[in-house]
């Protein structure tokens, strides 16, 4: 190998200088790059979530809930979270895109609890639960809660032709005679419009034997389904005592179907009651009464009635060929006094015995 020369040395310092350059040109570049495209932190905004509603409060309705809590500034909507147990969580049941700061859940079981809690919603997300907060949905008052005249059987009349009536009887259409008085034929739902709200599915006529034989409630109770179990109201009249019974009478042309022998009977008005949990049913029992009557949904009305007297038709048939229950014939209140024969259609009604009313 030769000598390198002072000019060798020249020229290889000149090419490492460029090599430093051009590599301290390409780091300075890239550091421009990757400072132009950081975002500056310092001047951005975060939107979080919100905290939860507060005074959150449930109110037990007619097979429902209603809920209210104070409204959020800054949410877009809410979150309800639901359990039949305690302890609700994010996991739970949830209703979503409610926009007030209420609401009511429907179609409920009565006597069942149910928990709740909410969260508020914006364009972060869903925030964090409210404390929890429950209620227990009932179902509609019945005749003998929220009535002075009650559905309770009690005692016989005595003095009625064959035999004296005791117990519950129901209106029975075309024959029929189901244990629990349940009508869900819609024929006769229709036949029954003058009285039926719209909104029913099916109906019982109730008529009670009550304090100790001197009196007799008579009840219409309205139903939402066809197992006359989701009560939507009634309207139920209380009647006597005084309840007395007068002279048998020989019926000589009865409508086919009713006999031949009655009694006459007299009775004092003595307490109306009506509930309507419905808007059908409020509408049908204020129109019925020619607006004589406001109710409030939810609200039992439980008023005297007068003391006027009725005179009316009672026989009740024990021994019917083929039949194992009583039935109960009435014919009713006629302004010139007793009637004299059971009128069909118009004012006759058979009544089947059955199981004592529950609801």
């Amino acid at each position: 190998m030769g000598i390198i020369g002072l000019s060798d040395y020249h020229y290889l310092w000149t090419v490492k200088l460029k090599d430093i350059l051009r590599i301290l040109l390409i780091s300075l570049l890239s550091f421009t790059v990757i400072s132009c495209g950081e975002k500056d932190e310092s001047t951005s905004t975060t939107t979080s979530t919100l905290d939860p509603p507060t005074t959150a409060t449930a109110t037990a309705g007619y097979y429902q809930v209603e809920l209210d809590w104070s409204d959020v500034s800054g949410a877009t909507g809410y979150t309800i979270y639901w359990s039949t147990s305690t302890g609700v969580s994010s996991s739970s049941t949830a209703i979503t895109g409610i926009t007030d700061s209420n609401y009511t859940h429907t179609g409920l079981d009565d006597g069942t609890t149910y928990y709740y809690k909410g969260a508020t919603v914006n364009s972060a997300g869903t925030g964090s639960l409210s404390s929890e907060v429950n209620a227990i949905p009932r179902d509609a008052t019945t005749v003998t809660e929220g009535c002075t005249g009650k559905e309770t059987a009690s005692g016989t009349v005595q003095g009625v032709t064959r035999t004296g009536p005791s117990g519950t009887f129901y209106h029975s259409w075309y024959g029929a005679s189901p244990s629990n008085g349940c009508i869900d034929n819609s024929s006769a739902i229709s036949a029954f419009s003058t009285v039926v709200p719209s909104d029913s599915n099916s109906v019982k006529h109730a008529l009670v034997i009550t304090g100790n034989g001197y009196g007799f409630t008579d009840t219409w109770h309205f139903y939402s389904d066809t197992a006359c179990a989701v009560e939507t109201g009634f309207m139920s009249f209380s009647y006597g005592p005084p309840l007395a019974t007068s002279d048998n009478i020989t019926i000589a042309s009865p409508p086919s179907g009713y006999p031949s022998v009655a009694t006459k009977v007299i009775y004092e008005n003595d307490y109306m009651c009506f509930l309507a949990e419905t808007d059908a049913v409020e509408t049908k029992i204020e129109t019925l009464f020619g607006g004589a009557i406001s109710l409030t949904k939810g609200t039992v009305l439980d008023q005297a009635n007068g003391n006027d007297n009725n005179t009316v038709l009672w026989t009740v048939l024990d021994n019917i060929s083929g039949q194992t229950i009583n039935w109960f014939y009435t014919e009713d209140n006629e302004a010139s006094g007793y009637p004299d024969n059971f009128t069909d259609p118009g004012g006759a009604t058979a009544w089947h015995a059955g199981d004592n009313i529950t609801r």
